[in-house]
């Protein structure tokens, strides 16, 4: 980037701050109160006869808000696009959104990525907040890296994509993107039976259980047998959502309760491997497993204070545990980890004008966690790692997190034209950790290892806290009834994970680091007519005090990467039968600090797992609401491996099928056909000294025929 863009980016950023703390201040000064647009969790607005007025979207502002009032960085996928995806791993709906890179592992684990490269470590779970009708799944101390498969996406209404840092509503965790799961308070009444490839079968249902009130229960049962040999997964969800009032004075509430059952396999290794399809199919690591529960329950109340001020206050409780084998680590040590919470979100919303609305709120989380590792077998291989990697306990710990956080949101439209929209939050975090075991690094027992001591080291009892700030400020412009385009800068943080200030290695004692920040700065148009859409950006994405494992084993910060890219959106409505849909990316991903690896900085290079294309173009033939055939092309570029750029891998394209055929008021039948072409690719593909080019190898072809009757 030239100096001239990196002085106009550090003003603008500096002009986020100054003005949106001054734009928030003058509402607080005069008023500290609030009003919402809308308490339920719809995507769509509707007439008496059921047609779409109004898109709303949800994620922005923790309720359903039109989407002329929402940052336009923002994407949504509804309930048609999901009813045809029938998913049966997130990923399959993420891939259809630009700046997402998201990649599957084995079974229902996955790795985030958005408008960054693919996040691995102990808190790659940290770049992205998933949350479930706008309530983050995880405490912001304990997120897991594949926790999206604790929401219940299969009964979504809707799906919603943050790309960058998230709002003032939400803080820690929200570093690069959101990603909310709306689930719905009303619907019809279905039950939906599926089979497919390798032994998959699926039940779905969803029942209301009033006429006379939004009370609606879900249930998804899932069985796969698995692609590769030992590595099938049954999952059970259950959701219940219930709403009643209007939208000045009401009360929601949510439960899900998740199970996952996994049997896992690991890489398979060796340069091009995933191309060998006798090796593909094989499982290195039969005795690896997962096996999670998580339940959360949710109350939310909203009340009309008086004509321009409303409060909303919700409350939620949740759970979740997992036991899983870390195949992936010398010795196959077992993982235990727990966490418990609660908390609550607040908006006191102000109606100042007509053209002008404040919220603040404060928000308080508190959770408390434990993680246990530990080794039944002595570790096999070198002599260096058989002393190093006792069998016995390696962690044992626990973890309470307290989050406090104030914020405030303002929108001013001063006329038809123009809108601006900013946002500040303030929040602290406090660790208090709690050591179960010995400390330092010995044997359980206390006797020291050889090789000048255990790999794994416990720091003894300590309290840390975390103090951050995040902004926001978005400016449109309304050029005519077609076109629009916007300027919007933000800065985010988050708090280092437990994992990776108590889960230290070899002579680190204590590990001294600071919350992880990014600077986001982005330009963008967007275009509707009757036929076409368009949505187009232009981003610059800087992470700065980057946590990472250097190669002495150490958590370390103060590294930086450097993001540029470009995304786009465009859905052709070409005549009434057919319609052409294209989301795409293009970005670079550099590292911007003197990371040294083999003796040599990194600097300037390519962050790895970052290809600098993505995106799917799909062709749909529709000549009635009764049936409908589309033809998907996935795209994933090529990427490098590791932090020198050696090693790359080739990247693939996909296609997939999806047909449905409405045979009556009450029966649907759908299918698809799912890489058509049986490409030999990876779902994921890295490195290590260790073990050189390895592989997460993809699926063959695959076919799914379900069939769902309405009642």
């Amino acid at each position: 980037m030239s100096q001239l863009s990196l002085f106009a980016k550090k003003s603008f950023l500096g002009f986020n701050k100054g003005a949106a703390i001054l734009l928030i201040a003058l509402p607080i000064f005069f008023h500290i109160q609030v009003v919402h647009a809308q308490a339920e969790n719809n995507v769509v607005i509707k007439s008496a006869n059921n047609d779409v007025l109004e898109t709303v979207i949800v994620t922005a502002t923790r309720t359903a808000e039109s989407a002329d009032n929402v940052p336009l960085n923002i994407s949504q996928i509804g309930s048609q696009e999901l009813q045809e995806i029938n998913a049966v791993h997130i990923q399959q709906v993420l891939a259809r959104v630009p700046g997402v890179t998201t990649q599957r592992g084995n079974g229902q684990e996955s790795l985030p990525g958005i408008r960054s490269a693919v996040q691995t470590g102990a808190g790659a779970c940290g770049s992205v907040l998933v949350l479930e009708d706008a309530i983050p799944v995880r405490g912001p101390a304990f997120c897991n890296v594949n926790e999206l498969f604790d929401t219940h996406f299969e009964n979504a209404e809707s799906i919603e994509v943050t790309r960058g840092p998230g709002t003032a509503f939400f803080g820690s965790n929200a570093l690069t993107g959101m990603v909310n799961v709306n689930l719905a308070t009303q619907g019809p009444n279905y039950i939906s039976m599926e089979a497919g490839s390798n032994e998959y079968m699926r039940l779905q249902s969803a029942y209301n259980l009033s006429t006379q009130s939004r009370n609606r229960i879900a249930l998804s049962l899932t069985h796969d047998g698995g692609y590769r040999d030992d590595a099938g997964f049954e999952q059970y969800k259950l959701s219940w959502r219930h709403a009643q009032g209007d939208i000045d004075n009401g009360f929601n509430a949510g439960l899900t309760i998740t199970s996952l059952d996994q049997q896992t396999a690991g890489f398979i290794v060796g340069e091009n491997a995933y191309q060998d399809k006798r090796l593909a199919r094989q499982n290195l690591d039969p005795e690896a497993f997962r096996y999670t529960r998580s339940i959360r329950a949710w109350g939310r109340w909203h009340r009309q204070l008086n004509d321009t001020q409303q409060l909303q206050l919700t409350s939620y409780v949740r759970s979740s545990d997992m036991d899983f084998r870390m195949h992936f680590l010398p010795g196959d040590p077992l993982e235990q980890n727990a966490q418990t919470g609660v908390g609550w979100q607040s908006a006191l919303t102000t109606e100042h004008s007509n053209n002008f609305t404040s919220v603040v709120g404060i928000d308080g989380d508190w959770s408390d966690g434990e993680l246990r590792q530990s080794q039944e077998n002595p570790t096999s291989g070198s002599p260096f790692l058989v002393a190093t990697i006792p069998a016995g306990i390696q962690y044992d710990y626990a973890v309470v997190a307290k989050q406090l956080a104030a914020f405030s949101h303002v929108r001013w439209t001063p006329n038809d034209r123009w809108q601006v929209i900013a946002g500040i939050r303030g929040e602290r975090l406090d660790y208090e950790y709690d050591n179960l075991t010995l400390d330092g690094r010995t044997r359980d027992d206390g006797t020291d290892c050889g090789f000048g001591g255990c790999r794994y080291s416990r720091p003894a009892d300590r309290d840390d806290t975390f103090t951050d700030w995040s902004t926001k400020l978005q400016v449109r412009y309304q050029v005519n009834d077609q076109w629009q385009t916007y300027v919007a800068a933000s800065e985010s943080a988050r708090a280092p994970q437990a994992t990776e200030l108590y889960r230290l290695q070899r002579e680190q004692q204590v590990a001294d680091l600071d919350s992880v920040t990014a600077d986001n700065l982005e330009i963008g148009v967007v275009y509707e007519s009757d036929t076409l859409s368009l949505n187009a950006s232009i981003y610059r994405l800087d992470l700065n005090n980057v946590i990472i494992r250097d190669s002495d084993f150490f958590s370390v910060d103060g590294n930086a990467t450097e993001s540029e890219g470009l995304e786009f959106a465009a859905d052709w409505s070409i005549n009434t039968e057919w319609s052409l849909q294209l989301n795409g990316t293009y970005a670079e991903h550099k590292y911007a600090s003197d990371q040294i690896i083999d003796g040599s900085s990194v600097r300037g290079l390519f962050v790895d797992t970052a290809p600098k294309t993505a995106g799917s173009l799909r062709l749909r033939f529709a000549p009635n609401d009764r049936y409908s055939v589309t033809a998907e092309l996935q795209h994933e570029a090529s990427y490098f491996l590791e932090p020198t750029n050696a090693f790359e891998y080739a990247g693939h394209e996909i296609v997939n099928l999806y047909a449905r055929k409405q045979l009556n008021a009450q029966w649907t039948l759908s299918a698809r056909l799912l890489n058509v072409l049986d490409a030999r690719y990876a779902k994921r593909a890295d490195y290590t000294s260790f073990t050189q080019q390895r592989y997460f190898p993809g699926e063959p072809r695959t076919f799914f025929i379900s069939a769902r009757r309405e009642f």
